[in-house]
């Protein structure tokens, strides 16, 4: 754990007892504590303070809305002014028409059925007073006119009044039964002319009387006798009926569709309902109720606070299991599991703070940010979404907010994953401001919003994409504090450490520059091998750099610092040496800390060699006979590695310094030796505590491989006269172009272990195994293990 978050945890378990000191507990303790957080944060976002009023009473201030809510009263008003501007709906009867014409041809089917029975009485009459008067009168009777029948007789209307159905005036009546049949049809035709001029122009129930008087107002223009145009008035209004029906069920449903199209009124967040000392109505009631303003609803506001609780446990429970199935390094680790919780509820609480200003500019993705860097990008995404869907429920706007946040998070995650330099941070921000705004804009345009129709589409846009750019200030601001406080290495703070200006790494190089360069080699191996098992590659590098720091306190007690001088060794006991040796992981451990390095390096300092054995002295100790030579006495005390990168630096460490031991070197020779190595450290139970795979190890065995190949492959040999002729090359050059040469040489890694692997006579590799000066390491000796 880091320096602050070591003191908390050392505060806590001075002060809560020996339970409290179980990893499980202090995660459910953890748990606990977030829980009240998250949950006080979205329930107060969500529930306002409430007030006592009543309707016709003045506001004792500002009513403002505290989330994004429908205005039920005015949108129903709305509603039922559309509904209303919905006109009645009907349908056409068809059967109109025909009935009709069919009660205008009954009535002079009557008509003519009564002429016709005239007729026949009138030839009766004939034929009963004889042929003689047969072209005459009936006696006591008249003469119709035109029709060439008698005078209509009581009978006679009588008659017509039963067909028709309805009786006629007399004059009426006798108008039509003695007018011609040539004034019949052209009257019948008129008539069913008007009635289905009328008929075609559509006639409600309601219409009908109106109807009827146009109809006798346009029969009055007819070319006919004022009594044949009121029997056509009569029996015009009587077959005249109203062909539009009234559809009740069509326009109960025309209706429900228009007050479906009318948008609801929306009283956005931070919108004043009622001002302060204006009278409350019963509507302005109804506002504060669903916006929660009011103290009446003690249901309503316990109910805000359950559920928020419910809301915030099942979240929780969410990010728990993917921790827990998925993540057990941040789940196992108390730092990074508080840092999980940590992070979003530092995000939301700036989301908080800036809401009132817009819900868009909330930089939701400073979450994400911190967690891709200080955790990884997967548990990153995880928060992301968590993260988009508390911010939906604390703007009141879920579903858009919600949408954004997710995708701007996801953005920012893979924008950072590669982080380089603390620049890249702003370039992240970029990236989750363009999200942000395409989203905004993405989303406004499929809910029916178009981009030209106001300038508040527009102000979304904006604040969305400053908010992402906020998100990375935010990050930068965050992050240094963070790191120091619990300890933890970023991209950024490594790539600082491998500076080689680091007071510790130049201290190493001038000092133990044997040991420097060592160093150098092993990060080459190291940074290749976890790059190809999927670890974190630049961690194991800058942890392989400060592996050996300890030997800067006496470096001239390892070899590949004695360039070929005096072997101090050679005038101590195999048991002192040992300890001396294995005092350089102490050593560096101190070194370490006082130079402010994370425990993620410090790490690689206390593990790189577990509890191996110091194995040669410990055989120098058997050869010269000491008795009571105890084997713990010359073990490292570890621990051994507890991470992935860690141990790749412990095999990396003993196979440079093995094989630059060895002499004639193939690159079969190589392999063997690496795979010795690995299988000797796997068999000493070494790599337990690593969750490495066979495959994990076969993979780093062929990196080794493959990079030592190159750096330990043959060179020409010159003949003496090259050589010579290149000295007397570089003496004309002067001693200045010669200092640059060793300069550029001592830059590459890859020719200082080239360079190293050379012995001169009499002297021994970096912590070469060999016993004395002149020896060689024996194979299934760790090169480490010497002076």
């Amino acid at each position: 754990m880091g320096g602050g978050f070591a003191g908390l945890g050392q505060w806590l378990d001075r002060h809560l007892g020996e339970q409290w000191r179980e990893p499980q507990v202090r995660r459910f303790m953890w748990g606990g504590l977030f829980f009240v957080c998250f949950t006080l944060l979205l329930a107060t976002a969500v529930a306002p303070a409430q007030v006592r009023v009543r309707p016709g009473q003045a506001a004792p201030r500002d009513l403002v809305a505290p989330k994004q809510l429908v205005d039920r009263p005015a949108t129903e008003r709305l509603r039922q002014e559309a509904a209303r501007a919905v006109p009645d709906q009907y349908q056409e009867d068809d059967t109109a028409a025909q009935q009709a014409r069919q009660d205008v041809e009954r009535a002079f089917q009557a008509v003519d059925g009564v002429r016709e029975a005239m007729a026949r009485r009138v030839r009766q009459q004939g034929a009963d007073q004889g042929t003689g008067q047969a072209g005459g009168a009936a006696p006591g009777t008249g003469s119709s006119g035109d029709g060439g029948l008698p005078a209509p007789t009581e009978a006679d209307r009588a008659l017509l009044a039963e067909r028709l159905g309805f009786s006629l005036p007399a004059e009426v009546a006798d108008a039509v039964l003695t007018a011609s049949d040539t004034t019949l049809a052209a009257m019948r035709r008129d008539l069913l002319a008007l009635l289905q001029r009328e008929l075609d122009q559509g006639i409600k129930e309601d219409q009908l009387a109106a109807t009827r008087m146009r109809l006798g107002d346009e029969i009055g223009t007819l070319d006919h006798p004022r009594p044949l145009q009121e029997f056509l008035r009569l029996v015009g209004g009587r077959a005249l009926r109203p062909n539009l029906i009234f559809d009740r069920a069509g326009t109960e449903e025309a209706r429900r569709r228009a007050m479906e199209q009318v948008d609801p009124v929306v009283i956005v967040p931070g919108e004043v309902i009622v001002e302060a000392g204006e009278k409350v109505t019963e509507e302005d009631m109804v506002r504060l109720r669903d916006a929660g303003l009011l103290q009446e609803d003690l249901w309503g506001l316990a109910g805000i606070w359950a559920g928020t609780g419910l809301l915030v446990l099942l979240g929780m429970a969410a990010g728990g299991a993917y921790l827990a199935t998925f993540d057990r390094r941040v789940y196992e680790d108390e730092p990074r599991f508080v840092l999980f919780g940590l992070v979003p509820l530092i995000t939301l609480v700036f989301a908080r703070l800036l809401q009132p200003v817009s819900p868009y500019l909330m930089p939701v993705a400073t979450g994400p940010m911190l967690l891709a860097v200080l955790l990884n990008p997967r548990t990153a995404l995880v928060a992301a979404m968590l993260l988009a869907a508390a911010v939906g429920v604390m703007a009141g706007d879920g579903l858009r907010l919600g949408i954004m946040a997710w995708l701007g998070g996801a953005a920012a995650t893979f924008a950072i994953s590669r982080l380089g330099h603390r620049s890249d941070f702003m370039r992240a921000g970029a990236v989750v401001a363009a999200v942000n705004a395409a989203t905004t804009l993405g989303l406004a345009l499929m809910f029916g919003s178009p981009p030209l129709a106001g300038l508040e589409v527009w102000k979304q846009v904006g604040w969305a994409a400053f908010g992402g750019l906020l998100a990375a200030i935010l990050t930068i601001g965050l992050l240094p504090f963070l790191e120091s406080f619990f300890g933890l290495v970023t991209p950024v703070r490594l790539i600082e450490l491998a500076n080689p200006n680091q007071p510790l790494l130049r201290r190493l190089l001038v000092e133990a520059p044997g040991t420097y360069h060592h160093s150098l080699m092993v990060a080459n191996l190291a940074e290749a091998a976890v790059e190809e098992i999927g670890g974190n590659s630049l961690l194991a590098r800058v942890g392989a750099y400060y592996h050996d720091v300890g030997k800067v306190r006496r470096p001239y007690f390892f070899i590949e610092n004695q360039f070929g001088g005096e072997n101090p060794h050679d005038k101590l006991s195999p048991n002192l040496s040992a300890l001396i040796i294995t005092a350089h992981v102490k050593d560096g451990i101190e070194l370490a800390r006082q130079h402010g390095l994370p425990e993620e390096i410090v790490r690689f300092i206390r593990e790189h060699h577990g509890t191996t054995r110091v194995e040669y002295f410990l055989r120098r100790a058997q050869e010269q006979g000491e008795p009571e030579v105890l084997e713990a006495n010359f073990r490292y005390d570890g621990p051994p590695p507890t991470t992935r990168e860690t141990a790749v630096v412990m095999l990396a460490d003993a196979v440079e310094a093995t094989v630059r031991s060895l002499g004639h070197l193939t690159p079969g020779r190589i392999e063997q030796v690496v795979r010795k190595i690995i299988k000797d450290r796997l068999n000493d139970g070494q790599l337990d505590r690593a969750d490495l795979t066979l495959r994990d190890l076969d993979r780093i065995a062929g990196t080794f491989v493959r990079v030592l190949t190159g750096v330990f492959h043959h060179r020409i040999e010159y003949p003496d006269v090259v050589l010579k002729e290149m000295e007397r090359s570089r003496r004309r050059d002067g001693p200045g172009k010669e200092a640059a040469g060793s300069a550029r040489e001592g830059a590459s890694p890859g020719k200082e272990a080239g360079h190293s692997g050379r012995q001169e006579k009499g002297s021994r590799k970096p912590e070469d195994a060999g016993a004395t000066r002149g020896t060689r390491a024996p194979e299934d000796a760790n090169p480490k293990d010497g002076p």
